[in-house]
């Protein structure tokens, strides 16, 4: 994917890149294309057994602190009372 196709994608999710910032997120998403490459021809024919892990290996859950609004925010178009607002699709 080239630079031109990201400013576009970046365009149509409302999303604001500087040039650098393209630069690197086209070899992640390179990356990930290929990736997704891998997977999508990936031979899943057959009978495959379910690894299902031991509940006693999972870590305890831990409280953080997550990310502040106003970041999350900001990338959106319309913001009213600390939420996103969309467009009603259903009435």
């Amino acid at each position: 994917m080239d630079l031109k196709e990201l400013e576009h994608l970046a365009e149509l999710s409302k999303l604001k890149f500087s040039e650098d910032e393209l630069k690197e997120f086209e070899k992640d998403f390179t990356s990930l294309v290929e990736l997704a490459d891998v997977v999508k021809n990936a031979n899943v024919t057959g009978e495959r057994k379910l690894n299902i892990i031991d509940m006693a290996e999972l870590r305890e859950d831990e409280v953080k602190e997550s990310t502040p609004v106003d970041v999350l925010l900001q990338n959106s178009p319309i913001v009213k009372k600390d939420s996103i607002v969309v467009p009603r699709i259903m009435e």
